[in-house]
């Protein structure tokens, strides 16, 4: 995906209209002195990247789970998750709207 760089003062002298506009087709990132400060991006693209990040979680979570299914020695939920640095109560959430999703 292409972005562009544009100086705070270039923005602010264009005003938010044509600012947004641009980030319509391009994720805006705004620089001072050469270094980005802030992104303006599209609601939808930022949407399908939250939705990306979030299903690579979701992958590795199941990843993580199916390796440790196939050791010969078993871990509980909280152990597993201890081991991987994931929230254990994040996880029972999850599946939670998962099982619910399904019924």
């Amino acid at each position: 995906m292409s972005s562009i760089r544009m100086p705070i003062t270039t923005a602010a002298r264009k005003g938010i209209s044509a600012v947004t506009a641009a980030a319509s087709d391009s994720r805006v990132m705004l620089t001072r002195h050469g270094h980005v400060v802030a992104v303006v991006d599209s609601a939808e693209r930022l949407d399908r990247d939250l939705r990306t990040v979030r299903e690579a979680s979701a992958a590795v979570l199941d990843f993580y789970a199916d390796r440790v299914s196939e050791r010969s020695a078993k871990f509980d939920l909280d152990q597993v998750c201890a081991r991987v640095g994931v929230d254990a109560d994040q996880v029972r959430k999850r599946a939670g709207l998962r099982v619910a999703r399904l019924a």
